[in-house]
């Protein structure tokens, strides 16, 4: 809800292949919290063009995964005139990749952390100002901290390790285990 910004009235378009958790919870799960609508299409392999295509003039207001349409924007002449919040997950992006999606699109990137185990722990979200590279804020209910080799948390702007709070009480939506 805090991070994917959705409302009742948009689409939610989430290209990631549907055998990862980030397909449930980007097209199932956080849509449905939110009440939105989710675009699917049949791509069995991902393609730009057919992203393009299918899109234009109508793409979902709020795609999950752009990774993918990074090459819609550098290598060709698509417009997505209706985007209204663009997400990414996973994998920082460097700072020139933010200037030319904002400077093509109009839009900023809001990046985010999490793991199939997880679901989101941090993310950029909408109102926040925005650092290329960072994954942005913790996102309820995680109690996430940047530790060192030995637990402690580092001072503001060192590098380290995220850890999440699991004592005394371990947040509901992190998994316990595998069988």
């Amino acid at each position: 809800r805090y991070w994917m910004n959705l409302t009742p009235s948009d689409i939610m378009w989430n290209t990631s292949d549907t055998g990862w958790a980030k397909s449930a919870y980007g097209s199932v799960f956080g849509p449905w919290i939110c009440g939105s609508c989710v675009f699917v299409h049949n791509m069995p392999h991902f393609k730009p063009e057919v992203v393009g295509e299918v899109s234009n003039p109508h793409i979902p207001s709020n795609p999950k995964d752009l990774r993918e349409l990074f090459y819609l924007v550098f290598l060709s002449s698509y417009k997505f005139p209706s985007l209204k919040h663009c997400l990414t997950a996973g994998e920082g992006l460097n700072p020139e990749v933010f200037a030319k999606w904002k400077i093509q699109t109009g839009v900023d990137i809001h990046e985010g952390y999490g793991q199939s185990e997880t679901v989101a722990i941090c993310g950029n979200v909408k109102g926040m100002k925005i650092k290329p590279g960072s994954f942005g804020k913790p996102l309820p209910p995680y109690d996430v901290q940047i530790v060192d080799d030995h637990g402690a948390v580092v001072p503001a702007g060192e590098e380290g390790t995220i850890a999440l709070r699991v004592r005394p009480t371990r947040p509901f939506c992190m998994f316990s285990e595998y069988l």
